[in-house]
């Protein structure tokens, strides 16, 4: 079992800087789309629509993560850590050789099975591995790695935008994770709890032994929270830039600096999301960055243009909203025995929770046209301000779900909470 001390040791935080390197390509593998979508739509004459049904169609490789993220519960953690690491490097490097919209689709759609799966990975080694009074900032810990990767992407994107290879130079990033699974093979050992279970039951689990009545309930409701969660997270990372840029006149290099601050100041919002859940719990954190974080989206894209006021708009909703994946993921790590933690994250996050992923940008699209105001108006607008905004408040039912159904787990052992 893990470690039952309140302290975290050397041990732990080299793990948790390790898996960390999942978590931080995600926010960099999500930034990218959005920041190179403007660039995507100019050079393949994409319309709004179109630029939606691209981003969604790449979604649906986080749905189909569901196949590799429930080997973990056969293969082990750390295999399959290493093996998602590998084809998400793969993919994201073929990405930087397209030269059509399909071919893009296709290697990012492969690119989002593996890292969304390592990231699922991730997620469950932390929680297996730290102490239950540290398991909440342990996970925020990793998922804050995300922004780092949000921060890291929108620093290099004006001077990457203006080399010979444009928006391709930022895939070529995605080479650099293979060096990490030299690491990983190396410093990174199977969990204790998994060894432990393995060892007293060999037997592999069965394709549908998670479905059983006693895990149903929180499969349904957990698949619930992820849902509503994406539908309201999804189309901020995709469209800010395009909202900014489209309809509030900024520039690349304005984007950029405003996205990086907002990344940079609103990171500790991941800190702070997992602080409160192992000092306050998990149900009054849930209720407040919920509920804040759908009121910063809607006033986020709906700020009037200055430069100042958007910027501001988006460090108060980068603070509560990219923290959604924190409060979310600590709950499905927690409420599954670690038999069936892979296969429970894979059930509730990549099948009905992506689903809102996959939607998300078509639904916005779908709104922005009843939104849109003509060139002709005054002022004009592609409607996805307003659409986003609307959108955005879903996460108001994740408080609902937190509230009405989910049980408190602040210091609980994982195989308390299970059972």
């Amino acid at each position: 079992m893990s470690d039952n001390s309140d302290r975290l040791q050397k041990s732990h935080i080299l793990l948790i800087l390790l898996v960390s390197t999942a978590s931080f390509f995600e926010g960099y593998d999500f930034i990218i789309i959005n920041l190179v979508l403007p660039y995507l739509q100019k050079e393949f004459s994409l319309s709004i629509l179109q630029a939606g049904l691209a981003a969604s169609t790449i979604a649906i490789g986080t749905i189909v993560a569901f196949f590799v993220l429930r080997l973990g519960d056969y293969f082990g953690r750390k295999a399959m850590l290493m093996w998602t690491v590998v084809g998400y490097t793969a993919a994201t490097a073929l990405t930087a050789a397209s030269h059509s919209i399909y071919g893009f689709i296709a290697m990012q759609f492969l690119a989002r099975v593996f890292l969304v799966a390592e990231w699922g990975i991730s997620t469950v080694i932390i929680a297996e591995e730290l102490p239950a009074s540290k398991r909440g900032v342990g996970i925020s810990i990793v998922q804050a790695a995300a922004g780092v990767g949000g921060i890291v992407g929108s620093a290099i994107f004006p001077i990457v935008a203006k080399v010979s290879l444009g928006w391709r130079a930022m895939y070529l990033v995605g080479i650099i994770p293979l060096v990490i699974v030299f690491f990983i093979r190396r410093s990174v050992r199977e969990t204790k709890r998994y060894a432990e279970v393995r060892a007293s039951q060999p037997d592999k689990p069965k394709w549908a032994e998670i479905l059983q009545p006693k895990h149903r309930r929180n499969l349904v409701v957990i698949a619930f929270l992820w849902l509503f969660m994406y539908l309201g997270y999804t189309p901020i990372l995709t469209f800010w830039t395009t909202f900014a840029m489209g309809d509030r006149g900024l520039n690349a290099g304005q984007v950029s600096l405003i996205v990086a601050i907002s990344y940079t100041i609103g990171l500790s919002g991941f800190i702070a999301a997992g602080k409160l859940m192992d000092r306050w719990g998990r149900r009054p954190t849930c209720v407040l960055f919920f509920g804040v974080g759908a009121v910063a989206t809607f006033a986020a894209f709906n700020a009037p243009p200055s430069p100042i006021l958007m910027g501001a708009s988006l460090v108060v909703l980068i603070f509560f909203a990219t923290s959604y994946l924190t409060l979310c993921s600590t709950y499905t790590a927690e409420l599954f025995p670690t038999r069936l933690r892979a296969s429970a994250a894979a059930w509730t996050n990549n099948t009905l929770g992506r689903v809102g992923m996959v939607l998300a940008p078509t639904m916005v699209g779908l709104l922005a046209g009843l939104f849109a105001r003509p060139a002709g108006a005054a002022p004009a607008s592609s409607g996805v301000g307003p659409a986003v905004g609307l959108m955005g408040l879903f996460p108001l039912l994740c408080a609902v779900i937190v509230l009405v159904f989910l049980p408190e787990t602040k210091n609980r052992e994982l195989e308390e909470i299970s059972r």
